[in-house]
């Protein structure tokens, strides 16, 4: 990919110099190569063209050239552990997936404090996002993270391909919640007993993405607030909700619904089994006027979203862009994230690719997909994608509408606040490994007698230091809301 040529160029010169007579110049200094990390639903198979144009504009605006790190869904969580935790493996940009929030990256010492960065190379970051989206990876005062301009209320979804729901004229108005969804399954799997209704894969997923009916799972779900406007700390996985909701999941399981291959499974997405025909469905967050996104995901093209509970704006920004520890370049790496937030070429070439070979502007202004093929386009994954055209099959006050969705939405309690757990490393790891262990096979219906793996699931994480973590959690967050 990237070639460091300067050092040759300057190689020959000091030879020609010193052949010549001529007095050696100083030696000029190496042109910057930030490692920029990105993920797609499958890698482009024209990333190093991607990736030549995006050093061009960076060299040209930053003073430093790019290195693309193509990932995939599946793959970044875990690539992200390995990457985060070895300081010779250079990572300069993230927008991570985030799933449990900042603070565990921040108390393991793997993430820069951005605060002066931000106010340095970061005014178009700050301005797009604002005060209050700032504030959603905030740790003890400091900026670790900065979010994308995206749905960052937080609500789930289903995704359906389309085909299927026509099919069968199955009406799915009506869905609001996960129990809502028992009818449509049985419907689907009786027609194609070939294909499962949804699923999902990666490294151990999880089926709830981020909140379930209103609670926010400050960040991480080890202690959460169970009614997001009430901050008392509880534990989610011992609520008679949660309990409800796991024996639905696995009468879905028994049924045949669900793809049996979750837990082994590491090289797919949820959105991938349905593109490729595999599963009818997928669990995701929900974005208004999303549909271009989620058509391009499925085999017919067209997809039926059913938004599921409440929309609330909760502590944890799950996409961020971060710049880790083992940055090589942090000044040039907050310079190349502003871009993310300003300049509509380096926004367009990683939301849609190429102009001319992987999107063009239609008469209507819309962005359509042409040429070879981009994966996923989508504008979540970037800063402001509202800078470039909105994709068709959306609307042309797309980004008005999301921007009024997430001002709509109910603020939690604890908008802003991060446990800081840095004393409190041990039983967080501990933590992690037993969540690790249980939550997946539970919450996809795997575990044959779901209320003793439950109370197993919960013995096991009190023995890991639970409740210590949960009172600390507390106290700190006590401390947050006495200050606001």
């Amino acid at each position: 990919m990237k070639k460091r040529v300067l050092s040759t160029i300057l190689a020959a010169a000091l030879t020609v110099a010193s052949m010549t007579g001529f007095a050696v110049p100083a030696q000029a200094e190496e042109v910057p190569n930030i490692v920029v990390v990105y993920a797609w639903n499958e890698l482009p198979a024209n990333l190093d063209a991607i990736e030549s144009r995006l050093s061009e504009i960076a060299e040209e605006k930053i003073g430093a050239t790019v290195t693309l790190q193509g990932f995939t869904y599946g793959n970044l969580m875990q690539q992200m552990s390995l990457a985060l935790a070895s300081p010779s493996e250079q990572w300069d940009c993230l927008p991570g997936m985030f799933r449990s929030g900042l603070a565990g990256y921040v108390a393991q010492g793997q993430l820069n404090d951005m605060t002066d960065l931000l106010e340095e190379y970061g005014q178009d970051v700050k301005a797009t996002l604002g005060d209050t989206l700032l504030k959603g990876s905030v740790c003890n005062g400091r900026i670790y993270g900065v979010t994308m301009l995206r749905n960052n209320a937080s609500q789930e979804c289903i995704v359906f391909d389309k085909q299927y729901i026509d099919e069968l004229g199955l009406d799915v108005s009506g869905v609001a919640d996960y129990a809502d969804l028992t009818d449509i399954f049985a419907a689907l799997h009786e027609a194609h007993p070939d294909r499962y209704v949804t699923g999902s894969s990666g490294t151990k997923p999880t089926l709830l993405i981020n909140t379930f009916n209103g609670h926010d799972p400050l960040s991480n779900n080890l202690g959460v607030l169970m009614d997001a406007s009430v901050p008392e700390v509880s534990n989610f996985f011992e609520s008679d909700s949660y309990r409800e909701f796991l024996h639905l999941t696995r009468s879905w399981n028994e049924a045949g619904y669900i793809y049996p291959d979750i837990l082994t499974d590491e090289g797919n997405s949820g959105a991938n089994l349905m593109k490729n025909g595999l599963c009818m469905s997928y669990f995701t967050s929900y974005t208004p006027d999303n549909y271009a996104e989620y058509n391009a995901l499925s085999q017919s093209g067209e997809t039926v979203v059913c938004p599921l509970n409440s929309t609330i704006l909760m502590t944890a920004q799950t996409w961020t862009w971060t710049i880790p520890t083992n940055s090589a370049y942090p000044d040039k790496a907050m310079q190349f994230i502003n871009l993310c937030y300003s300049d509509p070429e380096v926004i367009s070439l990683l939301c849609y690719g190429i102009e001319g070979e992987n999107w063009e502007v239609d008469e209507d202004g819309f962005a359509v997909a042409i040429g070879s093929d981009y994966p996923d386009q989508k504008t979540w994954e970037i800063g402001n994608g509202s800078l470039i055209p909105v994709q068709k099959g959306g609307q042309a006050d797309h980004w008005d509408q999301i921007k009024a969705w997430n001002n709509a939405a109910t603020p939690s309690v604890a908008f802003g606040f991060l446990f800081d757990s840095a004393d409190y490393a041990a039983e967080e790891t501990a933590l992690a490994s037993v969540v690790a262990q249980y939550r997946s096979l539970l919450e996809w219906g795997f575990a044959s007698d779901v209320d003793a793996k439950l109370d197993e699931f919960n013995e096991a994480l009190y023995a890991a230091g639970l409740q210590t973590y949960m009172d600390a959690k507390q106290e700190q967050l006590n401390a947050f809301v006495a200050a606001e």
